[in-house]
């Protein structure tokens, strides 16, 4: 069940951050105003984006703290698993931080984000090949 909410929480926070930009490329057409409904929808998104980076967060450490062997699976190396893990909370690090500061990059970031949890969660044996 844990793998099936990352997988999901992956491809929110894809469509998020897609749509993030996209208000973003609107907002700036706009000539950057603080104010109006691309303003108020730019917002609603970064905070979404935030939002569902902090649920992945927690998923990843909660699945480490509270059952590891389900986490890591029975043959997936300990040492791989915390490398992968640690690879996947540097990419939600910076898919926050561009959230904040560059969301033309968010695209880009939330897609290959989406295919490490695949190819993680593959590894790990908790997704179908």
């Amino acid at each position: 069940m844990a793998h099936a909410n990352l997988m999901r929480l992956a491809q929110e926070l894809e469509w998020l951050g897609s749509e993030l930009e996209h208000y973003g490329q609107k907002h700036a057409h706009e000539g950057f105003p603080e104010e109006g409904p691309n303003w108020d929808a730019f917002l609603e998104k970064q905070r979404g984006v935030l939002i569902t980076a902090q649920k992945i967060e927690h998923e990843l450490q909660n699945a480490i703290r509270f059952n590891p062997q389900a986490l890591l699976g029975v043959e997936y190396p300990l040492e791989a698993a915390f490398e992968a893990l640690s690879d996947l909370m540097g990419a939600v690090e910076e898919i926050k931080q561009s959230a904040v500061f560059a969301v033309q990059t968010l695209p880009g970031k939330v897609r290959t984000f989406t295919q490490m949890v695949e190819t993680y969660l593959r590894a790990a044996g908790a997704v179908a090949g």
